[in-house]
């Protein structure tokens, strides 16, 4: 059986400020945070501050962490 997709998402905040990644998707822009898909063997942990630093050059390390959803329509975890 396929093993679902899984992703994890960094929520990156300093002071009062939330860093955010812009994606161009369908010719349209969207602001999101930085994101990355875990591959077998990896954490989501290690997953958010390699795709932190590669997506915006920003280094930094996990805190907490917030949780865990199905999104509701792609049915991808994060």
């Amino acid at each position: 059986q396929p093993q679902a997709l899984r992703v994890a998402i960094a929520v990156v905040v300093r002071d009062s400020q939330v860093l955010l990644v812009c994606r161009r998707g369908d010719g349209a822009l969207s602001w999101q945070f930085p994101a990355g898909m875990i591959k077998p063997g990896a954490t989501s942990q290690v997953v958010t501050v390699q795709e932190t630093h590669a997506e915006t050059g920003v280094h930094s390390a996990v805190r907490e962490h917030l949780g865990s959803r199905v999104h509701p329509v792609t049915g991808v975890s994060c």
